[in-house]
């Protein structure tokens, strides 16, 4: 006989766990939203959500607010989900700097900070502070149930290590599995940073619902993206999938340290930009700005102040992110496509010569189905992300990782 493919089954737990997943991610959307509508929105009978919300009341998940307006003008007692009992940690590692923060399930900001250190510095002194940092926010903040990390991409999940950190080889063999893990005595979840975007715009980005697909377009150091599809990543085979900064738009092009031709991420990440801007520009550059946000900036600021070289720059920059998600839309058929980190300072500079692009390249009936838009997260997307990485798999599994009574 042939060998079959396993194919995962659900049995009657794994259905209950479901459903209760279910219905503590629509009142991780939701504010005040009473039984009833919980049994529209999901299908399940009356009967089956007041058993399950029955339950999540019992372990201290959800609790009772008074009342709703329903159907009808109807009073119902409106539920809420105990988000400030469910805190979680996440954790930006990228080139420069990172970040950590406390946020509850509801995408609530406690507090965050950030760290720079140097391209030279050794991985393990970086690693040891970072460590350092979490264990102080864990035993300030006492209801922490997991803490989640976003790193550079491409991340090869299964192994752990990042396969290429663009200036910072010696991060090649970092192991962030066995660096953290172990470490704490919460769970400890990874992804890549432009996925943990994803997530943190399709969690926390007010975008609507039903909403099917969703791509986040990370702009910043590197170029990435990021697929929420049916509700869940797009991950691939290695957890590389919707590598787009390393999708070639000139096989003749400059190499890539990634090991091809004319990627992408050469021609608009904030490295590129402020490569060019420095030579064009060396008037708004005449101090030494390290932190790169700031110096994106500063190119936008001189664009809207009328200063054509910046003008022609940004022009420049918005055309090749046009490239790409002419390339996304192609690839992908999201609904929507966020554009995030550093390069999405730029705005309305940027919009316009990203829609004519998509506009010219892509059929009409396709393109005027997809909506374009600049990040309105007010919190950095990837650190966000950070976080929603860790809310994404306590919403999915309630009963195993949210605190009870």
């Amino acid at each position: 006989m042939d060998k079959i493919k396993e194919v995962a089954g659900n049995n009657t737990n794994d259905l209950v766990e479901m459903n209760r997943s279910a219905i503590v991610r629509i009142l991780q959307q939701t504010d005040g939203c009473s039984r009833a509508d919980i049994a529209k929105m999901t299908g399940l009978t009356q009967a089956s959500v007041t058993k399950i919300v029955a339950v999540l009341i019992e372990m201290g998940i959800v609790s009772e607010v008074g009342f709703v307006r329903g159907n009808g003008n109807r009073r119902s007692i409106g539920l809420r989900l105990n988000a400030e009992k469910n805190l979680v940690i996440g954790v930006k590692f990228s080139r420069h700097v990172f970040s950590i923060g406390v946020f509850d399930i509801c995408g609530k900001n406690y507090t965050k900070q950030e760290t720079e250190f140097g391209l030279d510095e050794f991985a393990e002194d970086v690693l040891a502070e970072m460590k350092k940092q979490i264990h102080e926010l864990l035993n300030k903040y006492k209801n922490i149930v997991a803490i989640g990390m976003a790193v550079p991409g491409p991340y090869l999940r299964k192994e752990g290590r990042i396969a290429m950190v663009t200036r910072m080889p010696s991060w090649h063999d970092v192991n962030f599995i066995d660096e953290f893990q172990n470490e704490f005595d919460k769970p400890f979840f990874i992804e890549q940073d432009a996925n943990a975007g994803a997530l943190a715009e399709w969690w926390f980005g007010n975008h609507g619902r039903p909403l099917n697909s969703l791509t986040y377009f990370l702009v910043g150091e590197g170029v990435g993206s990021g697929i929420v599809d049916h509700d869940r990543l797009l991950l691939g085979n290695l957890g590389i999938a919707s590598e787009i900064g390393h999708i070639s738009i000139d096989v003749n092009g400059p190499a890539c340290e990634c090991g091809n031709r004319g990627c992408l991420e050469l021609y608009c990440s904030a490295t590129a930009m402020l490569k060019k801007a420095k030579k064009l520009l060396p008037e708004i550059f005449q101090e030494e700005i390290t932190n790169r946000w700031e110096a994106c900036n500063k190119v936008f600021i001189a664009a809207k102040e009328g200063n054509e070289k910046a003008l022609e720059l940004v022009d420049e920059i918005a055309e090749y992110i046009g490239y790409g998600c002419v390339t996304l839309i192609n690839g992908y058929d999201p609904e929507i496509i966020v554009i995030g980190d550093s390069i999405s300072q730029g705005g309305n500079l940027l919009l316009p010569t990203i829609n004519r692009i998509v506009k010219e390249r892509i059929l009409p009936e396709i393109s005027s189905r997809v909506q374009i838009k600049i990040s309105e997260l007010t919190i950095d997307p990837t650190l966000y992300g950070a976080a929603a990485i860790a809310t994404d798999k306590m919403l999915r599994k309630p009963s195993e990782y949210l605190v009870r009574k």
